[in-house]
C-alpha cells in the first residue's frame, strides 16, 4: 500500500473515531442530571419515565439500525453517514427549546426518538466502512477503535453533562449538536474505500471492482451459520452496563453520599482502564490470530466476560458512606471506596479483552457486502439489552433502593458465559467457509 492511500485510511479512521464518539456522547447525557432532569418535568424523585424514554430511544433506535444495516450492504454507505449524523445533530439541537412540565417531557421524547433514528443509521455504515480499511490480520487492533470510540464518547458524553448540565441539563445536546453539524459537512470530502478490503488495495485496487452487493435471498445465509446466530442474539452482555451506566451517580448519592465530580472521576477511572484493557487485548489477540490460532479471538472475548464477574460484584455491594459534600481527597480516605474503585478497574480493564475481538469476529464469520446487516442485527439485539438494562434498573431502584437496582446487574452478568459456548464450536469451520468463498470471488473479479 502506497504512502498516499495510507494517509487517507488514517485520515478515514480518525473521521469515523470522531464521528462514532460524538454520536455515542448523546446516550449519557441524562445519568449525571438523572434526578435534575426527573424533577424539571415534574416527576420528583421517580425516574420511571426517564427509563421508559431511555428504553424507548434505544429500542427504536434498533429497528433504524436493522433498516440502515441492510442499506449500508447494498448503497453508497458514505450518503447514509452524511444523512445519520444530520438527522442526529439538528435533533439535538432543538432540545434547547424543550421547556419543564409533562408537556416538556412528551417534547423531549419526540426528540429523542428521531436521535435515535440519526444514531441507527451512523452505526452500521461506520462499522462497515472501518472494515474495509483494516486487514484481516489486525482487526482486533483495528476494530477495537469502534469500541475505544464508543468509551470516548462515554467521556464526552459524561463529561458535558456533568460540567454544563449544571447550568442547564439541556446545554450538553445543543454543544454536541453543533458539533455534528460540523463534522457531517466533513464527511462530504471524504472518499469511500472499496468493500474489496485492504488485504486487497496494494497495486491492484483500481483493478478489482468487488461488485457483489446483498439480496434479501442472503438473509438466509448469514443466519445459518451458528456463530452467527449466538453472536446476534447475545444481547445480555450489555444489560449490566446499561444497568449501571444508568444508575450509577444516582446510586453513588443515595448509597455512598457522593455526588457531584466524584463519581464522575470514578467512572472515568474505570472506562480508561477498560479503553487500556481494550488496546492490550486487541494486540494480544491479533499477535495469537498471526500464528494460526483461531479462536484466540473468540477465547479472549470469553475470559473478559468472565473474570471479571467477582471483581464488579464486590465492587458494588461495599458498605461505606462518605461525609457531606466529601472531595476526591476525602473518599481516597475512605478503605471502601478505594477497594470499591480498584476492583471496578481491574473488572473493566479484563471486560475490554471482549471489544475488539467481537466486531473482529463478526468481520470474520462474513463477507463484506454483509457485515453491515449482521452488525446492524446484532446492535439491535445489544440495544435491547441496554434497554432493558435501564428500565429494570429503575424500577427496582424505585421499588427496593439504588443498592438493589446496582446489585441485579451481576445477575444477568453470571448468563453471559453460556451464550459463547456455540460460537467456540463453530466459529473457526463457518471463518473458513467465508474465507474461501471470498477467495475465489477475488480470482473471478481478477479474471
Amino acid at each position: 500500500m502506497d504512502k498516499s492511500t495510507k494517509n487517507t485510511s488514517i485520515l478515514s479512521l480518525l473521521l469515523f473515531i470522531t464521528i462514532i464518539a460524538l454520536i455515542n456522547s448523546g446516550q449519557y447525557l441524562i445519568s449525571p442530571n438523572l434526578l435534575v432532569i426527573s424533577k424539571y418535568f415534574g416527576f420528583g424523585k421517580s425516574i420511571t419515565a426517564l427509563g421508559i424514554l431511555t428504553f424507548s430511544f434505544l429500542i427504536l433506535s434498533g429497528v433504524a439500525m436493522l433498516i440502515f444495516g441492510y442499506l449500508a450492504d447494498k448503497i453508497v454507505r458514505k450518503w447514509i453517514l452524511f444523512c445519520g449524523v444530520m438527522i442526529y445533530s439538528v435533533s439535538s439541537i432543538f432540545t434547547i427549546f424543550v421547556p419543564s412540565g409533562i408537556n416538556g417531557y412528551y417534547m423531549f421524547f419526540l426528540i429523542t426518538i428521531v436521535i435515535g433514528i440519526g444514531f441507527g443509521a451512523t452505526i452500521p455504515s461506520t462499522f462497515s466502512l472501518i472494515g474495509d480499511i483494516v486487514s484481516k490480520e489486525d482487526r482486533s487492533k483495528g476494530l477495537s477503535f469502534f469500541s475505544i470510540a464508543s468509551l470516548l464518547g462515554m467521556f464526552i458524553g459524561l463529561g458535558l453533562a456533568t460540567f454544563t448540565g449544571s447550568i442547564d441539563w439541556r446545554v450538553p445536546y445543543l454543544i454536541i449538536g453543533i458539533a455534528g453539524i460540523l463534522i457531517g459537512f466533513v464527511i462530504l470530502f471524504f472518499k469511500e474505500p472499496s468493500r474489496i478490503g485492504k488485504d486487497y488495495f496494494d497495486g491492484e485496487r483500481n483493478a478489482i471492482d468487488y461488485t457483489y452487493r446483498i439480496k434479501f435471498s442472503d438473509l438466509k445465509e448469514i443466519f445459518k451459520k451458528k456463530s452467527n446466530k449466538w453472536l446476534i442474539i447475545n444481547f445480555v452482555d450489555t444489560i449490566p452496563t446499561g444497568i449501571i451506566l444508568f444508575l450509577l451517580f444516582a446510586y453513588m448519592e443515595d448509597y455512598h453520599n457522593l455526588s457531584g465530580t466524584v463519581p464522575l472521576i470514578l467512572l472515568v477511572l474505570t472506562l480508561i482502564s477498560a479503553l487500556i484493557g481494550t488496546i492490550v487485548f486487541g494486540f494480544i489477540a491479533d499477535n495469537l490470530f498471526k500464528k494460526g490460532k483461531k479462536k484466540a479471538r473468540v477465547n479472549l472475548a470469553l475470559m473478559g466476560n468472565i473474570v471479571p464477574i467477582p471483581f464488579i460484584f464486590i465492587a458494588l455491594i461495599i458498605p461505606f458512606r462518605a461525609p457531606n459534600n466529601a472531595t476526591l481527597e476525602q473518599a481516597l480516605l475512605i478503605p471502601g471506596f478505594v477497594i470499591m474503585l480498584l476492583f471496578f478497574i481491574i473488572g473493566l480493564f479484563i471486560n475490554g479483552a471482549v471489544n475488539g475481538s467481537w466486531y473482529a469476529t463478526v468481520v470474520d464469520l462474513n463477507l463484506p457486502e454483509h457485515r453491515g446487516t449482521i452488525l446492524a442485527t446484532a446492535n439491535f439485539f445489544d440495544i435491547f439489552g441496554r434497554a432493558i438494562g435501564p428500565l429494570i434498573g429503575a424500577i427496582l431502584a424505585d421499588q427496593f433502593g439504588f443498592l438493589y437496582g446496582m446489585a441485579i446487574s451481576i445477575l444477568f452478568w453470571i448468563l453471559i458465559p453460556f451464550f459463547w459456548i456455540s460460537i467456540i464450536k463453530n466459529c473457526v469451520p463457518e471463518m473458513e467457509a467465508t474465507e474461501l468463498i471470498f477467495s475465489e470471488r477475488i480470482k473471478n473479479l481478477r479474471s
